[in-house]
């Protein structure tokens, strides 16, 4: 919930990783054959330097359910393990529409050690994403002016027209459900019998499917940070405004602890009025219309962007071009990119995903607080969560075109009313999302796959943190319910909760992936890194 995601914003976008299966029979099996996949150099600037990454790439089914359908060509990383080999793990950072290949190489120095050595760490980049036959809906030259307007305005049809274009028929493959097919092919070219799977945000959803869909090769499967089965995807989206504005609440009453360091107050609300006032003076304007722990919001600044004005001023009736604009914003909402030239809403958005950055994220509140123009430490901050063009096309295709929840329009007017009287601009985003104003006329074009465990012969662990920002806490125990999985609560609010450092949760992970058994079912935070 990338991938979204997120800056500030009701964007999935999170970490998402998978996990190779291993068996004993496994151990025999040389790290070098892979019987359809022969590994060289990356493509250029995909993969982190001098940290053994090398790649290959695989020809798959464009669609999966037509016999003869033409196929597209995905790149596959892996790092070799660096002692006794004992498996491998795959791993794909979510989004959707998050690159994919770096993920291990990124993550060497953090992760426990012993899945560099045990394991093969293999990433598969996801269908329509760069070095995965991009989805393309226009020719290149036209993609960096109106991305935007090819996948987020207009109805369906002339969002396919558009893309079949360029390449008849494949953005109605770019599901989630084609998506574990492109793991499986991996899965069967590497000539491995089962896999492990360790899926954060977006990529628990992706492996609960892949576990749904090929039970007999799953082995240890962990879903870190969970989507919510009953919630994809407008609901989910919707439901991360209210986790949000928990985080926000728990993150200025850390700075406020701080105060001797930060200087930006000793009280939470102190602490968000200094950000209010911050936002607001970078642009932000109605970004900033939040509740403050714990007054009132009368006096709080209530710019519109223009879409809403216009609804505030001629009502739900909109015209086309009203309605383009306001598809546009809810759009930009969910893909991150409100906060491109609001670099406080940016950063604070990459404050939400865990307190690893609260330091960092307090430090350039105070420059900026001292010095309005010194906005450098945010804008590196906000720049974390980055993503390429392409990642907003394939979060678009695949958030519509397999969108079971159904617009409500009606609730576009409630949110209008909601800012422009001085409410919680996040409930007011909660109420934009529901009304389906992200998709629009583009309806789906595919089914979420029934999700079980039945057939699974391990359970899955689930680690969910009890203030997650981006997935909110019921998501851990909805897929732990739907996958028979045993659940471990996480206190705090970090998305992704594996590889933080916090040891007792880290060792808990490695052990399941030995043994199979959960041995925990709670777990505190992660501690904040020493300066």
């Amino acid at each position: 919930m990338r991938n979204s995601a997120v800056r500030f914003t009701p964007r999935v976008v999170g970490l998402m990783a998978a996990a190779g299966l291993l068996g004993a029979a496994l151990v025999t099996v040389p790290a070098q054959a892979a019987p359809g996949l022969e590994f060289g150099a990356c493509p250029a600037d995909s993969v982190t330097a001098d940290r053994g990454v090398q790649c290959a790439v695989i020809s798959v089914p464009m669609d999966y359910s037509k016999p003869g359908s033409p196929r597209i060509d995905l790149t596959v990383s892996r790092i070799a393990a660096t002692g006794a080999r004992r498996g491998v793990i795959f791993a794909n950072p979510g989004g959707p529409g998050a690159d994919a290949l770096d993920y291990w190489g990124k993550r060497v120095t953090t992760l426990p050690a012993a899945l560099a050595t045990d394991y093969d760490r293999i990433a598969v980049q996801p269908r329509g994403l760069r070095w995965a036959t991009p989805l393309t809906c226009q020719s290149a030259g036209e993609i960096a002016e109106s991305e935007q307007v090819s996948l987020n305005s207009g109805s369906r049809d002339e969002v396919k027209k558009a893309c079949d274009a360029a390449q008849p028929g494949y953005l109605d493959t770019i599901t989630t459900e084609n998506t574990a097919r492109d793991l499986e092919s991996v899965r069967a070219a590497l000539g491995i019998e089962k896999i492990n799977y360790l899926g954060v945000s977006y990529g628990t959803y992706l492996g609960a499917v892949y576990a749904s869909l090929f039970p007999q090769r799953v082995d240890r499967m962990i879903l870190d940070s969970n989507v919510h089965p009953d919630w994809v995807w407008t609901e989910e989206f919707a439901q991360q405004q209210v986790a949000g504005k928990q985080r926000l609440d728990d993150l200025f009453t850390w700075i406020a602890e701080h105060n001797s360091e930060y200087h930006l107050g000793d009280t939470p609300f102190q602490v968000y009025e200094n950000w209010v006032r911050l936002v607001s003076a970078q642009g932000g304007g109605w970004y900033a219309n939040l509740t403050p722990p714990p007054a009132g919001v009368s006096d709080l600044p209530r710019e519109l962007p223009a879409p809403l004005a216009e609804i505030a001023r001629d009502g739900v009736n909109l015209t086309m071009e009203q309605a383009g604009k306001v598809q546009n914003l809810v759009r930009t909402l969910l893909s991150g990119g409100a906060s491109a030239q609001t670099p406080m809403v940016g950063a604070t958005a990459v404050a939400t995903y865990t307190r690893t950055f609260w330091p960092t994220f307090a430090r350039a509140m105070s420059e900026a607080s001292t010095d309005p123009a010194n906005v450098a430490r945010l804008l590196a901050l906000e720049g974390i969560t980055a993503t390429n063009p392409t990642g907003r096309f394939v979060f678009a295709a695949i958030t519509c075109n397999e969108n079971a929840v159904p617009g409500k329009p009606e609730l576009l007017a409630a949110a209008v009313g909601t800012i422009a009287t001085g409410g919680n601009a996040m409930d007011a985003r909660a109420d934009m999302v529901r009304s389906g104003a992200a998709c629009g006329a583009w309806e789906p074009v595919a089914k979420p796959v029934a999700l079980t465990g039945a057939d699974l012969r391990t359970k899955p662990l689930l680690l969910q943190s009890r203030h997650d920002a981006l997935t909110k806490y019921e998501g851990g125990p909805a897929l732990a319910r739907a996958l028979n999985g045993a659940l471990v609560t996480v206190e705090g609010g970090d998305h992704g909760t594996f590889g933080r450092g916090n040891t007792v949760l880290d060792d808990a992970v490695m052990t399941y992936l030995r043994t199979g058994q959960a041995t925990i079912t709670a777990a505190d935070q992660a501690p904040l890194p020493k300066p």
